[in-house]
């Protein structure tokens, strides 16, 4: 179903959330806002620089407020080809919304992302993949082309249900395996190890790519540059890079590029 014949869809996405993650969650202390800074300061350039090198697209899910705190980093990943997807305004669980807060949310986001970028986001990602039941209601008044937080396969994407109706929205699942935070994110309230050496990360990640690989399916990764832009972790996706380029029919792209492809094969198939 790829172009060109290209066996695997490789999407490459990043949460950049920056002090977001921590200022919704945790103590607004100095100490735990730095680390959301770092993915700003550090994580984000270098993430480009490493992508720009091996010629590789992504997806950035950004929420509101952090394209309104950082729009000159923002601005440097749309303009390097990068899609800039819908992340909420604050880092906002949607479960813990009302409806009408929810869609308030969703209209922020909008705002702030098309003011920075230019354009429209054509699809959102769930801060903690949690939607509410009025989500998926919502993602089809917005006009969405893709959501990209729910879990029901692997490496197909599958059209979204809403209200007992399928509609065209096309969904991107996702996977906590294939997710930097649980590996990698440590804390110590609510406890979290993290830590996990890369070379532990790399067995699952490489393996995960065999299969979307095998089915001819696509691979999606989640990271966030305030993790993964650590030099020792970076290292790992560049090695994991190398090995899927190494493989023939690799095909990095953005996750609105499926979304399209996939929208179109459904219609022919109809």
């Amino acid at each position: 179903m790829w172009p060109n014949d290209e066996r695997c869809a490789v999407l490459l996405t990043f949460d950049f959330d920056a002090e977001l993650l921590w200022a919704t969650t945790y103590p607004r202390t100095p100490s735990y806002l730095s680390r959301g800074q770092y993915g700003a300061r550090v994580g984000v350039p270098r993430i480009l620089e490493l992508l720009q090198r091996y010629g590789v697209t992504a997806t950035f899910f950004v929420p509101g407020a952090t394209a309104e705190n950082y729009p000159h980093l923002v601005e440097q990943i749309a303009a390097a080809g990068h899609e800039i997807g819908h992340h909420g305004y604050l880092h906002e669980y949607p479960n813990q919304l009302s409806r009408e807060e929810e869609r308030d949310v969703l209209a922020k986001g909008f705002a702030a992302l098309e003011k920075v970028v230019g354009k429209r986001p054509l699809g959102y990602r769930s801060p903690a993949w949690d939607l509410s039941p009025n989500s998926l209601q919502l993602f089809k008044e917005a006009g969405f082309l893709y959501d990209s937080s729910l879990m029901a396969d692997d490496f197909q994407p599958y059209p979204l249900e809403v209200d007992g109706e399928t509609t065209d929205i096309v969904e991107i699942p996702v996977a906590w395996e294939l997710d930097d935070a649980p590996y990698y994110l440590f804390n110590f309230h609510p406890y979290r190890a993290g830590l996990s050496s890369p070379s532990h990360v790399y067995e699952i990640w490489s393996s995960e790519f065999d299969g979307a690989y095998r089915y001819g399916g696509v691979y999606t990764l989640t990271m966030h540059p305030q993790i993964s832009g650590r030099f020792h972790r970076l290292q790992m996706l560049e090695k994991l890079i190398q090995y899927m380029i190494n493989h023939s029919g690799t095909w990095f792209t953005t996750c609105s590029q499926v979304a399209q492809i996939c929208q179109q094969q459904w219609r022919n198939d109809v």
